[in-house]
């Protein structure tokens, strides 16, 4: 089974609640109406095999550089529901995840283990390394941490207005999470610690967190690239 790494993490928000759904750990909203089916993560509900449809030509795997590079050591900083992290184990990359809010870590580590005891368990599962509960700041800033080629970051900020409402697991996201306002601050120590890029993934409409070397646009994210000076070549693409 996947090693899982514990260490502090901030405390829960006070409006959610973890409930051992037989189904699996399913995350509750106290202000959300009797019999709301809650948040629970699958990463068997056939998403992932969606997502892989765009292989390394997809906006996600350019800007890592998987369509010259396929197998890469990624440090996902900010894994969230875990979507990103599960993409880049399927398309062969060595993956260490970290989250550092408390519910949302057990989220992902109960949807894994859940993967991890199907018949057969997928097979990136064994790319996906380590889940971590951490502050990806702090985490990185020890020495005896391993290299990682890209480490990428996939912050939370206030959406920009939009016409249509975010799906439910996103709004919750916002919500539990709220807003990562040490995101530039986690972005100079991802930048002094990643071999080759550290990618920030950010709505099409906000503003780069630093001047990015390159830029990955899809139709409503975008992804900022920076290089580090051992990756000059990849200026040009």
């Amino acid at each position: 089974m996947p090693d899982t790494v514990v260490s502090d993490a901030s405390v829960a928000g006070e409006d959610f609640y973890l409930e051992d759904d037989p189904r699996g750990l399913t995350l509750r909203y106290r202000s959300e109406p009797a019999g709301n089916g809650g948040l629970r993560l699958d990463f068997l509900d056939g998403s992932l095999e969606r997502r892989l449809g765009g292989g390394r030509k997809s906006p996600l795997a350019r800007a890592l550089g998987l369509h010259r590079r396929p197998a890469q050591h990624v440090l996902d900083t900010t894994c969230g529901l875990g979507r990103d992290s599960a993409l880049l184990a399927a398309l062969g990359c060595d993956v260490v995840a970290i989250e550092r809010h408390p519910q949302l870590f057990a989220l992902l580590e109960d949807a894994r283990n859940r993967a991890a005891s199907s018949t057969p368990p997928p097979v990136w599962l064994d790319q996906w390394a380590w889940l971590v509960n951490a502050d990806a700041r702090k985490w990185l800033m020890q020495q005896d941490i391993p290299g990682f080629d890209i480490i990428y970051i996939d912050p939370m900020f206030d959406a920009p207005r939009r016409k249509a409402r975010p799906q439910k697991s996103l709004a919750w996201l916002g919500d539990l999470v709220g807003v990562d306002t040490d995101a530039g601050a986690l972005l100079d120590v991802a930048r002094s610690r990643a071999l080759r890029r550290t990618v920030v993934k950010q709505h099409t409409r906000s503003q780069p967190l630093a001047t990015p070397d390159r830029q990955v646009r899809g139709k409503a994210v975008r992804f900022d690239i920076y290089l580090t000076p051992q990756d000059e070549s990849e200026r040009i693409e």
